[in-house]
């Protein structure tokens, strides 16, 4: 057990900086998948502000360690005077011929071109499936990534649009700046805002990209076609009919899911089997279609798929079979499931 707590956490250290095999992200996400615990786990050591500021503890001092490496520096401290000394001496002579050369590197300084766009660094981060990530940006915006999500964002945010990148679902808490438009680009839809809070769900297979407003407002891009939205709404892009809806709804609802719950209220069994495939990389075919129509309300908070499928089965009219694991992507394998009616 031990030997494969390292090799885990091994993995994990590599998925982190993002060099990860295929492989070993499918043995981190089967891990992740066996027990909420790992779950949490995983998400605490995602954490970026943990794992760069970890919690100062008193109690890893070392007096005798503390009092050598104080000995060592006022040792170095009295080595680095002598040559202080020496040094001086040669600086006074160096700076009639070093002025010269300081100005001819001033001189190509300035005349450097400016850096091209694409000179721009960009991180990636990709959170497994059943699991979330919440990271800061660079000019301070918040944001929660669902499982099986992708961010792509700038170390270094330029003058103009704060841009980034987006395939899956996010929660966007962006720091105000009206100067500078916060823009998060999807498949087919483009979200502007200044300083809001929003929830954006735009998974790579699924044809409706949606958009939820918390508080603020944004403005919504629909190739083209722009909609400026108010706390409250939720906006729906069909990108095959490129027509969209508008409704009124409880944010809360759509963005409960970076609490670790998963909110059912007056949905059909069809929608419950598609964001229950989303959130646990699930396919579901449902081979009585009047189950569809049946409405379902629950709420899930840090439950497995098993445990999720078993309460299903209780209070709803449904019967269900698991197929064998069967996805193109090696690493991230995609679970089957058939639902029938009772």
């Amino acid at each position: 057990m031990e030997e494969m707590n390292e090799c885990l956490g091994a993995i994990m250290a590599k998925y982190l900086a993002g060099e990860a095999s295929p492989e070993e992200t499918a043995q981190l996400t089967a891990w992740i998948g066996e027990d909420r615990s790992h779950a949490r786990e995983f998400a605490r050591l995602t954490d970026i502000d943990q794992v760069v500021r970890p919690p100062f503890d008193p109690a890893g001092i070392s007096v005798d360690i503390a009092r050598e490496r104080t000995m060592l520096l006022l040792q170095g401290e009295e080595r680095r005077r002598r040559r202080l000394r020496f040094v001086r001496g040669f600086e006074r002579a160096a700076a009639v011929l070093f002025l010269p050369l300081v100005l001819v590197s001033v001189y190509l300084f300035m005349a450097r071109p400016e850096p091209a766009a694409s000179d721009t660094t960009w991180q990636t981060v990709t959170t497994p499936f059943r699991t979330q990530t919440q990271l800061e940006l660079p000019d301070g915006s918040k944001v929660w990534l669902n499982g099986g999500s992708t961010l792509r964002y700038p170390l270094a945010f330029g003058a103009g649009e704060r841009s980034v990148s987006l395939t899956g679902e996010a929660y966007f808490e962006v720091k105000s700046d009206k100067t500078n438009p916060f823009v998060v680009h999807t498949k087919t839809v483009g979200v502007t805002a200044t300083g809001t809070a929003f929830n954006v769900d735009a998974f790579r297979n699924d044809d409706v990209v949606s958009v939820t407003m918390v508080r603020g407002v944004v403005d919504v891009d629909m190739k083209g076609e722009t909609r400026r939205m108010a706390p409250g709404e939720r906006i729906c892009y069909d990108n095959r009919l490129g027509t969209y809806t508008v409704d009124q709804t409880d944010s809360e609802k759509w963005c409960a899911w970076r609490n670790g719950e998963i909110i059912f209220e007056n949905d059909r069994l069809d929608y419950v089997f598609h964001r229950l495939g989303q959130l646990y990389n699930v396919e579901f075919t449902v081979c009585d279609p009047s189950v569809n129509c049946y409405v379902y309300h629950a709420v899930f908070t840090d439950e497995t798929l098993p445990e999720i499928l078993e309460m299903l089965k209780i209070s709803a009219p449904i019967r269900y079979e698991i197929l064998q694991a069967d996805s193109p992507a090696p690493n991230i394998p995609k679970q089957h499931i058939r639902v029938y009616g009772k």
